[in-house]
């Protein structure tokens, strides 16, 4: 799959994306057409060329070569149609002329960049492309037919300034320019496949750089690829950012898990959803390139990213919340029985029907999920079975405070803090007291 369709998962990426100090729509566009890598080789090389970015960007001496070189790179053009025209041997118009011509003066003008932040990176040489397009030798990114290409075109244009209203000239000179287009796109032919390769070079140098700025600029890490999942002090950075902006603190994680189920429980406003989406985030960062949020991460890699979360209701298909949710629930079944590679994240499984029936949807859906192998992680506030499980417990409620951490429990007893929570926040004492009392009868 495509980061694009990615994207929309309740888990922050597209926060992550919008982020990044990209400086060309084309960029961009590249980055959500890119698909999700699942072979380790790719992913390694391309973290070891981040790194060699991360290096420079990081120096303090660099900030202002970093700058010129993200102002340089601001100059990417859209140049897909021309690209295309030029692989179908289409004659270039004057617009696409001066596209290749810009491109190929960038081109020069980044290496040099680049050369000077420290960064390795080997461009192809369109001096030639150069050559051809500016024949006057004055390297500007403008493009027009200059006089220089042909010596009848020029007595024309020098005889039309003395009769402008001549249309014959006109003619002419129309007809000498079109000649002089088709021969411009004749000679730039060979040279296409090496055009191409520099204008996705520069792409992708405007991607790795916006990726190693992230990196700097968050304090993210880069990952390890293991045959299992853990993450040291993880955070959310949407979450994060949110609570900076109120002046107030964000709580790191921990957490590890393999290929059989994870369970974490806890009250509700434990922060377990929170938890659910970083793990969502930080393996799709890791499959698409990203620096991953945590101290420290090792991701095992998977073929898929499924996530059941929030409210599914849908009014045009008819389906209740509970209807919705048990389809998605259904469809990560199915994936992960069809022998993919399949991290799976369920929030709070069958919370929209009773706690008795609800109870027990739980205990079977963690059944059937140990028997698949595969790597998933349920958040819930049931007191389910957690045999065969990992299983992980939000610590709660402390001296008056929430603590979000996560702790290893071999106990699956939700603990009861509704009320202490709800006493925090300033509910209505006659409302806790009397739900006290329903509770005492019990």
């Amino acid at each position: 799959m495509k980061l694009k369709e990615y994207i929309s998962l309740p888990c922050s990426l597209r926060f992550m994306v919008e982020d990044l100090e990209l400086q060309s729509s084309a960029s961009r566009r590249k980055l959500m057409e890119q698909e999700i890598m699942t072979a380790q080789s790719d992913i390694e090389q391309a973290y070891n060329v981040l790194r060699s970015y991360f290096v420079r960007v990081k120096e303090p001496k660099q900030e202002l070569n970093i700058k010129t070189l993200q102002f340089r790179l601001a100059g990417i053009k859209d140049l897909r149609t021309t690209i295309q025209n030029m692989a179908e041997h289409r004659v270039l118009d004057d617009i696409e002329l001066f596209e290749i011509k810009h491109l190929a003066i960038l081109t020069g003008e980044v290496e040099k960049q680049m050369d000077k932040t420290g960064i390795a990176c080997s461009l192809p040489d369109l001096d030639d492309v150069v050559a051809i397009l500016d024949p006057e030798g004055l390297r500007i990114a403008t493009f027009y037919i200059y006089d220089a290409y042909s010596d009848t075109l020029r007595d024309i244009r020098r005889q039309r300034e003395k009769e402008p209203q001549n249309e014959d000239l006109f003619v002419k000179m129309q007809e000498e320019e079109e000649l002089i287009r088709q021969e411009l796109s004749r000679q730039l032919q060979p040279m296409q496949k090496k055009i191409a390769e520099a204008y996705m070079s520069l792409i992708d140098i405007d991607i790795t750089l916006a990726k190693a700025l992230q990196i700097k600029r968050m304090g993210l890490c880069f990952p390890v690829i293991g045959v299992t999942t853990g993450y040291t002090d993880m955070w959310q950075p949407e979450v994060k950012e949110l609570l900076r902006a109120r002046h107030r603190e964000y709580q790191a994680n921990s957490i590890s898990f393999g290929n059989n189920p994870t369970l974490i429980i806890g009250s509700n406003m434990g922060g377990k959803t929170v938890v659910l989406q970083t793990v969502a985030l930080c393996q799709l960062l890791t499959q698409f390139g990203f620096g991953v949020p945590a101290r420290e991460a090792q991701v095992a890699l998977k073929d898929e990213v499924l996530m059941a979360m929030a409210d599914g209701q849908s009014i045009e298909s008819g389906l209740s919340s509970f209807g919705a949710e048990m389809l998605n629930i259904n469809n990560i079944i199915t994936a992960a029985r069809m022998g993919k590679r399949v991290l799976a994240l369920i929030d709070e499984p069958a919370r929209t029907t009773n706690p008795i029936e609800g109870t027990a949807l739980v205990n079977g859906l963690l059944e059937v999920l140990v028997k698949t192998g595969q790597s998933i992680v349920v958040v819930t506030h049931y007191n389910v079975s957690a045999a065969d499980c990992r299983c992980y417990r939000v610590r709660g409620l402390e001296n008056g405070k929430m603590n979000y951490a996560l702790e290893a429990t071999t106990a699956n007893t939700v603990p009861h803090e509704a009320l202490a929570i709800a006493r925090e926040l300033g509910i209505d004492d006659e409302w806790l007291e009397r739900t006290e009392e329903f509770l005492r009868e019990e």
